[in-house]
């Protein structure tokens, strides 16, 4: 799944807010990102230290050390997010599509918008 203008057009279709759709993008690009490491390990994510590698070769990430840091901590937020995913559809996490991602998402949506929930005040 390459970040292409069909993937933001089929985000952009769904009735997520705006703010969910834009979520949305940069997991998948994450996820993108992730598959673009490589890694020795299958279908599993890359761990933090080649994530790490990988910025760091990255030259526009490189040469600021404070995006770099940055960049490590939203990876590691979208590794922790995309890993949850995985689990509860048991697959890897880098077998994971854009559906799947569109799918958690609009649950995740349509879950905070149910009439009566319990958890509401």
């Amino acid at each position: 799944m390459a970040i292409d203008a069909t993937v933001i057009a089929r985000i952009d279709a769904t009735l997520l807010p705006q703010m969910d759709r834009h979520h949305l993008r940069l997991l998948a690009h994450c996820l993108e990102s992730f598959r673009a490491m490589g890694n020795a390990a299958g279908d599993a994510l890359p761990d933090a230290a080649s994530r790490r590698r990988w910025c760091e070769q990255q030259p526009v990430v490189a040469e600021e050390p404070g995006f770099l840091r940055s960049l490590l901590h939203q990876l590691d937020a979208a590794a922790e997010q995309l890993q949850s995913l995985a689990d509860s559809l048991n697959k890897p996490p880098l077998q994971l599509s854009l559906e799947d991602l569109i799918s958690a998402a609009e649950a995740r949506c349509h879950h905070q918008i149910q009439p009566g929930r319990a958890d509401e005040p």
